[in-house]
């Protein structure tokens, strides 16, 4: 069985993180931690952003790094906001840093590229009306805003309930905006 390099790397930061401030916590400790030499964290990561955004990606949002026509929109989200509470110090963390290739930035571009992906497979061979485009974009800032406000107010909501309410607010006007799709009316429908 082969090592997983970038799996240790991210579990010991995900460790170091209940201790330490994510802020502060430099690559030398990850290493130190880890036992993983700065020659073999540089050949799998950039910096220290590139690993969170690696968990993010991994840990955080598995379902969501490959647009599928088949997912159910309700049930991956809610997946990621139950693996958002089981990280939250990470994640809380993450989104308070506010540098270059933030994790926060991070989040709102795949969000907004994931789901003009996965609107436009959905919609068919012909791309998207400018309508259903600008809409795309208006529910993944607006879903990002609300998971990033959720998040920093530490969780007050459900996963369930966060789940359920981006899902009916997206779904809102879908329809009419999918009427000339040759594969599906509104994604966001249960």
């Amino acid at each position: 069985m082969a090592i997983n390099v970038k799996e240790i790397l991210a579990e010991g930061l995900l460790k170091l993180c209940e201790t330490y401030s994510l802020e502060t916590i430099t690559i030398q400790q990850i290493l130190t931690y880890t036992g993983v030499s700065r020659q073999t964290f540089y050949n799998h990561f950039k910096d220290k952003n590139d690993l969170i955004q690696y968990i993010y990606l991994h840990k955080i949002i598995p379902l969501y790094n490959e647009a599928d026509t088949q997912m159910n929109f309700y049930e991956s989200l809610l997946d990621t906001f139950q693996r958002m509470k089981t990280y939250h110090i990470f994640m809380k963390q993450a989104c308070l840093i506010d540098d270059q290739n933030c994790l926060k930035d991070y989040m709102f571009e795949h969000c907004k590229q994931f789901d003009l992906e996965l609107h436009q497979k959905l919609y068919g061979k012909e791309p998207m009306p400018e309508a259903l485009r600008f809409a795309t974009e208006y529910h993944a800032t607006a879903s990002s805003n609300m998971t990033l406000s959720w998040i920093l107010s530490d969780m007050p909501a459900s996963c369930e309930e966060m789940a359920q309410l981006i899902t009916q607010m997206r779904s809102i006007g879908m329809e009419k905006l999918f009427e000339h799709s040759r594969t599906i009316k509104n994604p966001y429908k249960k």
